[in-house]
């Protein structure tokens, strides 16, 4: 039996436990949408994992966590095992799932590559002593950086559309989504809603947190959408668009730092290992591109202004690159599930 069917077997196994429990009700949308089945089988538990925002109040407030209980359960961990499994899965083309399995080798080599490139395009074409003193326009002229970022754009969208379709032929069980499950999802995914633990918080990193997890990755989300929409506006980096561009990229270095700090001091023991692996290096990623954001105003005048931003493009590209093969893959399996979730809820009260 492989990985991937040991981690679904232990999951069903925990999780036929907790469905006969029921002490986590309320908690998050997974103890409702396991209640929704009476035998859980590969599929759902695929959905639930994906639906399960890792907020950790379960293994906090069971009385049957490992190791003390013979029982030996650990939702969170189990299920990111799970969810990990999903990713892989999914992931398109299948042959680059290896991105999946070593991220911090894929991450920091596809990185360094970037920006050797993005220097090596600065010195052969510009020289090293004339680059700094040029306009940005001049080494990114806007004829080319918006028909790059409008591809970028569509690469990303068009793999995730195809992983995403790929992972909901495995959840709908003939599902019929429905507006309100629709416009439910989309407001559960915005507000977090699946973080606060049914009002009590996520204990994340500790026990005595309510809301950290909340606040830092909604900062990130946040910021990653102002600075998606506004660096559409340029070369205009100096004006409104700028500012927010600016706004946007502290809002992602303190979230990422946030969740950096979270990955450091949490309790390892409750936590997937293969999700913490893969989550890492994308957020140190993450955060590179939002520090290097916040230093482009100021920097403007001085003569590493063009350096850091032909590296800030550099490193974005990266982002956008490894989206559908790395972390970000989440946001599109979670949102789907949340959907499903939202519109099955719906289905069985009509």
């Amino acid at each position: 039996m492989n990985e991937e069917n040991n981690n679904m077997t232990e999951a069903i196994r925990q999780l036929s436990i907790c469905n006969a429990c029921r002490y986590c009700e309320g908690y998050c949308a997974v103890w409702d949408a396991m209640e929704f089945k009476a035998v859980l089988n590969e599929g759902y538990v695929y959905h639930l994992a994906n639906l399960c925002h890792d907020c950790r109040d379960c293994f906090s407030a069971c009385p049957y966590n490992e190791p003390v209980h013979e029982f030996k359960l650990n939702i969170p961990k189990a299920l990111g095992q799970v969810r990990v499994d999903t990713y892989t899965a999914n992931v398109r083309p299948k042959f680059l799932k290896f991105a999946l399995e070593k991220p911090v080798l894929v991450t920091t080599t596809s990185s360094i590559i970037a920006v050797t490139v993005a220097i090596l395009y600065a010195s052969l074409l510009f020289g090293l002593n004339k680059f700094s003193t040029l306009p940005v326009t001049t080494i990114i002229p806007d004829a080319f950086f918006k028909p790059v970022t409008i591809i970028l754009y569509l690469y990303t969208v068009v793999i995730w559309s195809v992983e995403g379709g790929s992972y909901w032929s495995k959840i709908n069980e003939k599902a019929h989504i429905n507006v309100y499950g629709l416009i439910k999802g989309i407001y559960d995914a915005i507000f977090h809603t699946n973080f606060r633990g049914g009002g009590t918080g996520c204990k994340v990193p500790g026990k005595n947190n309510r809301y950290f997890r909340l606040t830092v990755h909604s900062l990130v989300m946040s910021g990653f959408i102002i600075a998606l929409v506004s660096i559409a506006f340029y070369p205009d980096i100096y004006g409104y668009a700028g500012t927010a561009y600016l706004l946007g990229s502290i809002a992602i270095s303190l979230g990422t730092a946030g969740l950096i700090y979270i990955h450091l001091i949490e309790e390892k023991g409750s936590r997937s290992q293969k999700q913490s692996a893969m989550d890492y290096p994308f957020t140190i990623l993450l955060f590179l591109t939002g520090i290097t954001g916040v230093i482009i105003p100021i920097s403007i005048g001085t003569s590493w202004f063009n350096w850091n931003f032909l590296i800030h493009d550099a490193l974005i590209m990266v982002v956008f690159l490894l989206a559908p093969f790395s972390k970000f893959i989440h946001p599109i399996f979670r949102f789907i599930s949340l959907i499903k979730y939202n519109s099955d809820t719906k289905n069985l009260i009509q």
